[in-house]
């Protein structure tokens, strides 16, 4: 959709509802209702792996570990305890005292089948080569205790258990012939359970009583009850929300944050978040367009990005600029070759030396919350000859569509939804996967080895290294930071201690 008229679009529902009669929220019924843009199909970490499906699973399955973002410290998740034997092996305590949501004992029964399913050859998932592969075996020692050992030296294991796998029920899973039935009928040990499940159209999640609070790292529900229910796009949400239908929406335009924001009934929350948009090239020719394999060409475009307008146009309050494709939040990110200036006259000069002078026409494949980056960069691009176009694309089409192979790419990454490690970051844009655009095997190499390297210092140079070397050979450019930005009624109450890149978190949402 046009930008322009999406805004206008976006103005006139709110106009519509200037008047009308303040929103209510359920608080009094204990409820919160959420409108998801993405439908949910399956509550599960393996076979559902996108950014609005892990809303729902991380409130309903436990990882071993967590992570502190405010004191940046690993905490006790279902695993109590850890210490490293050697450079490719961690051993665990788990706690004793835990409970699935059907009241069952959560034991290393369970931990032991969920490593053998996730590492099992015969399931495929998707991240599956990134997220477990690296791990050589699961070593029961006791009932209490378990060690993991990796094919290679791994200083990033605490940082991999944070986000994966989900710790799923054996007595459960175990007996199911079709495992992505489990999705239809979940049962975890988070903090909410699932009380009603339709695929695809409505989840009810309820308080799990059960729950023990792990620490900070993962705090008990302070809700009763949460409704989550499929709402395609912003017009409808905003809709939704001035009406009173709906308690809380996200990933929203600036000029309808800013309206929303001039209603008594609303609040408008904007968060720093370890999200940001990127631009990618098809370097090796993939999609049959092969321009991107001259640097020159790569380069030009780069030139050819207003960084500074593309944060004016899309987030005005953003003041940071990103260094390189990663979070400054995120450990270990590190560079010292910052992204090419604008300069849009050595722009149409490189076209020239590449023989582009009249440049070419190029569609600019892009989802969600990247959709006013990646149009503002057309925009840009146009102005030295470069006819782009727009191919806005659902989730799950842009990851189709990817996989095929694109000419150029805006999109965004948020370290596998705020992970505090690099390793996320190295591995999605480097090691092998249809993901990555560039296949240098000297990169990956770089990105291999930096995950096995445990001296912190040391580590942080291969990373260094990496980063600069793909800056220097404009494989990606990074654009923008993206906030998050959360409209909510006023008896709604975000609390912190998260980074999560859609700005809420279901256990950190109270009443006010």
């Amino acid at each position: 959709m046009n930008t322009k008229h999406f805004l206008l679009a976006g103005a006139g529902i709110l106009t519509a509802f200037a008047m009308a009669a303040p929103a209510s929220a359920q608080k009094s019924k204990d409820t919160l209702r959420v409108g998801f843009y993405q439908p949910v199909r399956l509550v599960d970490s393996y076979f559902q792996p996108g950014p609005e499906a892990s809303l729902v699973t991380r409130m309903v399955f436990d990882f071993l570990v967590t992570y502190d973002p405010t004191n940046r410290k690993y905490l006790p998740g279902i695993a109590a305890s850890w210490k490293r034997i050697s450079p490719t092996t961690m051993e665990f305590k788990i706690k004793t005292d835990l409970k699935w949501s059907d009241g069952t004992a959560l034991t290393m029964d369970d931990i032991e089948y969920t490593y053998k399913f996730a590492m099992d050859p015969k399931v495929k998932y998707r991240f599956k080569a990134t997220r477990i592969n690296w791990i050589k075996n699961f070593q029961r020692v006791d009932n209490t205790t378990f060690r993991i050992n990796s094919k290679i030296p791994m200083a990033v294991m605490l940082a991999k258990m944070t986000n994966f796998p989900s710790i799923y029920p054996k007595h459960i899973h175990d007996k199911l012939a079709k495992k992505n039935e489990f999705g239809q009928k979940a049962i975890g040990s988070g903090p909410f359970k699932v009380a009603s499940f339709e695929s695809g159209k409505a989840i009810t999640l309820v308080k799990n009583s059960s729950y023990k609070n792990i620490a900070f790292g993962k705090p008990e529900a302070q809700l009763n009850r949460v409704q989550i229910f499929p709402r395609p796009d912003e017009q409808s949400q905003v809709a939704s929300l001035l009406t009173g239908q709906q308690d809380l929406m996200y990933n929203m335009d600036k000029d309808q944050a800013l309206e929303l924001a001039s209603r008594d009934d609303i609040r408008v929350n904007v968060q720093d978040s370890v999200s940001f948009s990127y631009m990618m090239f098809d370097v090796k020719g993939r999609s049959g367009f092969k321009h991107f394999a001259n640097p020159k060409v790569r380069r030009a475009l780069m030139h050819a990005v207003n960084r500074k307008e593309l944060r004016k146009l899309v987030h005005p309050e953003i003041t940071r600029e990103l260094g390189t494709v990663c979070h400054p939040w995120v450990q270990n990110c590190n560079w010292s070759v910052e992204p090419p200036k604008y300069d849009p006259a050595l722009a149409k000069r490189l076209l020239a030396e590449a023989g582009l002078a009249n440049g070419f026409e190029i569609p600019i494949l892009t989802w969600g919350e990247a959709r006013a980056t990646a149009e503002a960069v057309a925009g840009q691009l146009r102005k030295i000859g470069i006819k782009a176009s727009v191919n806005l694309q659902s989730f799950g089409g842009f990851i189709k569509t990817r996989r095929k192979g694109q000419p150029l790419l805006v999109t965004l990454w948020d370290n596998s939804v705020g992970q505090p490690d690099i390793d996320n970051t190295a591995s999605y844009f480097y090691l092998p996967s249809s993901r990555n655009y560039n296949k240098d095997p000297e990169l990956q190499a770089l990105a291999t080895k930096g995950r096995g390297i445990i001296d912190p210092k040391a580590r942080a140079e291969v990373y260094k290294k990496l980063f600069d070397e793909s800056t220097r050979r404009s494989y990606l450019m990074p654009l923008i930071p993206l906030p998050a930005i959360v409209a909510h009624h006023k008896d709604v109450k975000l609390l912190g201690g998260h980074k999560n890149p859609k700005g809420f978190e279901f256990n950190r949402v109270a009443w006010n």
